[in-house]
């Protein structure tokens, strides 16, 4: 059997979403810890079939939130907030409709202060 990643059950998920609208290359993955899954399927498609230079603030933070003090926890969020200047656009992994408190910083200084595009996963939905 031929291994794929992106296959029809991976990519099933994701069909109501058009990810095309997202026009910059490099894109910075936004949102909520607890839709970890969502970070890391959305990385892979909008990677090999998009074509984007995706970031994330932290891969152990996504994966090991709980293992962190505060003060490790507040440094990942500072060097999250660095990372946003070097990208062209953000998108909002809004799952559920919600936002936390962390993004909403990190949307607000990308909109704000950057003066850059700022993408809904919940926008992109089709239909």
């Amino acid at each position: 059997m031929k291994k794929e990643r992106l296959n029809k059950n991976f990519l099933d998920e994701f069909q109501d979403y058009d990810f095309s609208k997202i026009k910059e290359t490099k894109i910075f993955l936004v949102g909520s810890i607890q839709f970890k899954e969502y970070f890391i399927k959305i990385e892979s498609i909008l990677q090999i079939l998009y074509k984007k230079l995706v970031g994330i603030c932290s891969a152990d933070g996504l994966l090991n939130k709980d293992k962190f003090n505060e003060e490790e926890w507040d440094k990942l969020q500072e060097i999250a907030i660095q990372k946003l200047n070097d990208q062209e656009a953000i998108l909002v992994l809004d799952v559920d409709n919600y936002i936390g408190e962390q993004s909403k910083e990190e949307i607000e200084y990308f909109s704000l202060q950057l003066h850059r595009s700022v993408y809904y996963l919940s926008k992109l939905k089709i239909g």
